[in-house]
């Protein structure tokens, strides 16, 4: 019952979630960065530690943000959040699959890390529940390679919804998705069945693309602000959005 929920809202099939709990259990360091040509730990605890040495700290401090919560969606087994945990106060990870939740919080505990905790979240309103203490609060609410792998859009606009009740009226999110253009051979690759294709491109964890329309569309719909992009119809495409001038003044 479980898996179905998870599956339903993380937007693929009950087969998609039980590929990813069977990522984090056979090598979760290469499904989750997945530009490695092979397994490498340290390879892959580095890249988390440049990625926010180089892009996401810079803007933290650029934006003058508050450096007490900060939130990370599709946390994995902490790439990114143990780096950043160095300069918040407190930072909050959540994933949709158990096992990498389990693992981020085995290595917090085995390493003393304190200010980063871990939460294991089934949809956008299970993650509203599990981090309502935090609503109105999360300085800086960040996502890379995780949007785009899901497959309903609606599930992601229900996230967008879920970052305005949590953002702090001074935080900012920064949020990634591939807004290239889809090809011929793009569109080729996802009507083939996942036996005739790559690992990285099988559904579940192939990029899907999105256009800017419907993505800025949908941040209009979840009552939020587009305060910047970076690097637009790209594979990396941000957005950097806060809450609108209305409710900046309210709360």
């Amino acid at each position: 019952m479980a898996s179905r929920v998870i599956s339903k809202w993380f937007g693929g099939s009950e087969g998609t979630v039980n590929s990813w709990d069977r990522f984090a259990e056979e090598d979760p360091y290469l499904y989750i960065l997945t530009s490695m040509k092979r397994t490498d730990p340290r390879v892959f605890w580095q890249s988390g530690e440049q990625t926010v040495k180089i892009e996401l700290l810079p803007f933290v401090q650029s934006h003058d943000l508050r450096p007490l919560v900060a939130l990370e969606l599709g946390c994995g087994i902490g790439r990114l959040a143990f780096p950043l945990a160095h300069h918040f106060r407190q930072v909050i990870g959540v994933d949709i699959t158990r096992g990498m939740v389990q693992r981020a919080s085995s290595f917090a505990n085995d390493n003393g890390i304190k200010n980063a905790s871990f939460v294991a979240i089934s949809s956008p309103e299970d993650l509203l529940d599990q981090t309502g203490e935090y609503s109105g609060n999360c300085d800086f609410i960040y996502s890379l390679l995780v949007f785009q792998h899901i497959s309903e859009f609606s599930i992601i606009e229900s996230y967008l919804h879920v970052i305005r009740t949590l953002l702090h009226k001074r935080g900012l999110a920064y949020l990634q998705f591939d807004t290239r253009r889809t090809s011929s051979v793009y569109r080729l690759k996802t009507r083939l069945p996942d036996f005739l294709l790559p690992r990285f491109f099988r559904r579940g964890i192939r990029r899907i693309r999105r256009s800017p329309e419907e993505i800025e569309a949908s941040i209009r719909r979840a009552g939020l602000e587009i305060v910047e992009q970076l690097t637009p119809e790209s594979e990396y495409h941000r957005y950097v959005l806060r809450l609108p001038q209305s409710k900046r003044d309210s709360r």
